[in-house]
């Protein structure tokens, strides 16, 4: 695998250009909850599924680098993500009034998410360096970690809501901190298939009915836990379903139907704009959600998520602007506007 030397950066890789596509459609349209009209509003769905597709990538392309020392190492990973932040911290401020510190702007300026993945490459630098060849073990290991960490927290209530009844919306999508501990294992099976020397044997329509059956194993603990009592404690399986959806994903991104639609020139463009600016999507699309267009729904979700990639689009212009301002040399206005 070559360089390109001017950009410092591997070539691209579509499998994972195109899961990346996925993950930013996913996350934005679980919360898209405003944009909904009823009966459809259990339809903004699929955060989890792709903010695991999103930790899955990281992890891929992480160990796929070079690795060095680690303070030169984890200054790369910086480099990578808070010019970005930065330049939303300073965008949201000058349009949205949004008032951040810099102690603040550091610590959630990119949200969880952000703040998440900081901690996760240093615990994966760790983990590189001395156990590579030990993954399936780590994960093992993460694993039994992921479970300890859930059944403290159902031990302790605090997956309950102010009822005593199993709240959903803690566990796995946000209100706890066990997000924080979960995804890590989609990173390091990232990471595994990223070094992984087998050959899968791409099967689409299998693998698309396998994904299906993730996908509905994956809801259907979810949605008996909201009716059976001794279900809800007992969630915790569906990260099973959930691993087996980010597995089969790769497998199909990396067929070659999708590769095809990736190497289209049309096709390929969309699916490398929006994967490529998956973060700034994410990161600006809060103040963005509006309901007064619901009365055109379903356009009103097209419309908002265009205005999204716009600013999105924008935002990795002005992050770039901002991180060439602190370097030596010239600008470089064709790399500040490229698109991907």
């Amino acid at each position: 695998m070559t360089t390109n030397l001017l950009t410092n950066q591997r070539p691209r890789n579509a499998s994972i250009d195109i899961l990346k596509f996925i993950a930013a459609i996913l996350i934005t349209n679980s919360h898209m909850d405003m944009l909904y009209v009823a009966p459809f509003e259990q339809l903004a769905t699929g955060g989890s599924i792709g903010n695991g597709l999103f930790f899955f990538c990281s992890g891929f392309t992480l160990f796929l680098g070079r690795l060095g020392r680690f303070d030169n190492w984890y200054k790369r990973r910086i480099n990578r993500i808070y010019p970005t932040v930065f330049a939303w911290a300073i965008l949201s401020a000058a349009i949205f009034s949004s008032e951040r510190n810099m102690v603040d702007v550091l610590l959630h300026g990119g949200g969880w998410f952000v703040s998440c993945i900081m901690i996760y490459y240093v615990v994966l630098y760790f983990v590189r360096r001395f156990a590579i060849n030990k993954l399936p073990l780590v994960f093992v290991l993460s694993a039994v970690v992921v479970i300890a960490v859930y059944a403290y927290y159902v031990i302790s209530g605090n997956f309950l809501n102010g009822n005593g009844s199993f709240d959903q919306a803690k566990w796995i999508t946000g209100e706890t901190y066990f997000k924080w501990v979960y995804n890590f294992l989609f990173m390091l099976m990232g990471a595994m298939l990223g070094i992984s020397k087998k050959r899968w044997n791409y099967k689409l329509l299998p693998d698309l009915i396998k994904l299906g059956i993730c996908v509905m194993l994956f809801y259907v603990p979810l949605f008996l836990g909201k009716k059976i009592e001794i279900v809800s404690n007992f969630q915790v399986i569906s990260l099973i379903p959930l691993i087996g959806i980010m597995f089969y994903f790769y497998k199909i991104c990396n067929s070659n139907l999708l590769t095809q639609i990736y190497n289209n020139k049309y096709s390929g463009a969309v699916i490398k704009t929006i994967g490529g600016l998956c973060l700034e999507i994410y990161l600006v699309q809060p103040v963005l959600f509006t309901d007064k267009m619901n009365r055109i729904f379903p356009v009103n979700i097209l419309i908002i998520f265009t205005i999204i990639l716009v600013s999105a689009y924008i935002l990795r212009c002005v992050s770039r602007i901002f991180a060439q301002t602190f370097k030596e040399g010239d600008y470089d206005w064709k790399e500040v506007v490229k698109v991907y």
